[in-house]
């Protein structure tokens, strides 16, 4: 049951005196996740499902009046993405109404309400990458987001580095080339390219010197920065500040179906009375589910 917010929870602000109150609302860093994560209007169900398919692999040479050869295609996962609401509500009472506090305090508590519901979706967002090497968070396939053992049809693939390796240049330079060298389900080359720097507050300057510098940063040499005159990171960086690990980072791709934010309904905000009590009651929800559909998507590691 609702338990409103009395008068005399704002004595200070109902009594006819001039005050000014700090109304605890800070200013958040608004919609970090997409940064990162593509937005998608889910359907219209409980769940969306992605399937992810496999093609055909390299066409073989057909002597002269050989028959042709057939492959199959086929489904290797799927990724499902279950709804999920959330919501928060506050409640007046109708004393607060009556005596015209009711605007001030509730346009107050209306941001706090936003801001709620926006720490709660930037918080599922940076979790997705928070358990990205945590094999108790699997996507589709079965493993974690960053793995060495992703499932394709003849074997495993690896969207991890090598070695674990604090943010430098010459890991992200190592990453770099394992992105180059990625393969699709049927373990032929694809060419994807490194879009974005993915840091946590922790990694945000280090990462700022090794996508800005022109020559080698971190040493003497007088060596260009490939990084920069490759032009190879288009989107700069992203600093998700819900990001926990002060040590991991990630390099986001241009896989068109990577990390998602699949929308089923925006936020919805309602206002009603509550009977018993003459109490105004003010909700706002919404309905989503966030994750991952193809790996290739975030290459990273956990560092040291």
């Amino acid at each position: 049951m609702a338990v409103p917010m009395r008068s005399t929870d704002f004595r200070s602000i109902v009594e006819p005196i001039l005050n000014e109150e700090f109304d605890g609302i800070y200013t958040q860093r608004a919609d970090e996740w997409k940064q990162v994560f593509r937005e998608q209007k889910g359907i219209a169900r409980n769940y969306h499902e992605e399937p992810v398919l496999f093609g055909f692999g390299a066409a073989p040479e057909l002597p002269d009046g050989a028959a042709v050869t057939y492959q199959s295609g086929g489904v290797l996962f799927l990724k499902r993405y279950v709804y999920k609401v959330y919501g928060l509500a506050f409640a007046l009472t109708k004393v607060l109404v009556e005596d015209g506090d009711h605007i001030r305090i509730g346009s107050v508590y209306a941001r706090h309400l936003a801001q709620s519901l926006i720490e709660t979706k930037e918080t599922l967002a940076a979790n997705v990458l928070n358990r990205a090497f945590n094999g108790s968070y699997p996507g589709g396939d079965g493993v974690s987001l960053v793995s060495t053992a992703h499932p394709i049809v003849n074997g495993t693939a690896s969207n991890q580095l090598t070695t674990a390796a604090v943010l430098s240049q010459t890991s992200v330079e190592q990453l770099c080339i394992q992105i180059r060298n990625a393969v699709d389900n049927n373990g032929k080359r694809i060419r994807l390219e490194p879009k974005k720097l993915v840091l946590s507050p922790s990694n945000v300057f280090q990462g700022e010197v090794i996508l800005k510098s022109v020559l080698r940063s971190g040493n003497a040499n007088n060596d260009i920065n490939p990084l920069v005159s490759m032009k190879l990171f288009s989107g700069g960086q992203a600093n998700l500040s819900r990001l926990t690990s002060t040590t991991a980072w990630w390099i986001e791709t241009d896989a068109p179906e990577g990390l998602k934010l699949m929308m089923r309904r925006g936020l919805e905000k309602s206002m009603e009375g509550d009977f018993d009590t003459d109490s105004m009651r003010y909700k706002s929800t919404e309905r989503y589910d966030v994750g991952w559909t193809d790996w290739r998507g975030a290459w990273g590691t956990a560092g040291v």
